[in-house]
């Protein structure tokens, strides 16, 4: 799972820490953030949406996803979150701060 650094709803994922990257844009002057609400397990199902991760989004807002389960299709977009995260694409950089320490 990818996190961008500057949101709080990362702290939502405390218990999965070993298992989220938390994110930042690589030029920090750039304007916008990481907007992407996907979540892929195992390369075979993914869950692609426009709700945000915040208790408003999930509560008030009209949002909408879908369940992907076709294997291709999962596989591409894992393979592009990938290439988003490696050092040719140049977007995004590790973050800052661990899970564990965002939000203090």
């Amino acid at each position: 799972m990818l996190l961008e650094e500057s949101t709080s709803a990362a702290r939502a994922f405390g218990p999965l820490r070993d298992h989220v990257r938390i994110w930042r844009r690589a030029d920090d002057s750039a304007r916008g953030s990481l907007h992407a609400k996907v979540i892929a397990a195992d390369r075979r199902i993914a869950f692609l949406g426009s709700a945000n991760l915040t208790g408003r989004a999930l509560t008030d807002n009209v949002e909408i996803g879908v369940i992907l389960r076709d294997t291709r299709t999962v596989g591409r977009l894992v393979d592009h979150l990938h290439w988003l995260t490696g050092p040719e694409a140049r977007y995004l950089r590790p973050g800052r701060k661990a899970l564990g320490t965002l939000g203090r």
